[in-house]
């Protein structure tokens, strides 16, 4: 598979989490959880758009 599909599987993947997330938030009576859960939406939302970095921030360059 190219780099360009794999991007795009893994723009689609995030994109599923986002829908999962919101959905998910919706449905929780917690309001801690729906917090949580729209916080995490949020953050995999814009994720979709970067370049791969490790917990220090530190691009590792294309996905394999």
């Amino acid at each position: 598979m190219s780099d360009t599909n794999d991007d795009h599987k893994r723009e689609l993947e995030c994109l599923r989490l986002v829908s999962d997330l919101r959905q998910l938030a919706k449905a929780t009576l917690g309001p801690d959880l729906r917090a949580h859960c729209l916080r995490m939406a949020k953050h995999w939302s814009g994720e979709a758009d970067e370049p791969a970095r490790d917990d220090t921030g530190v691009d590792r360059g294309p996905l394999h």
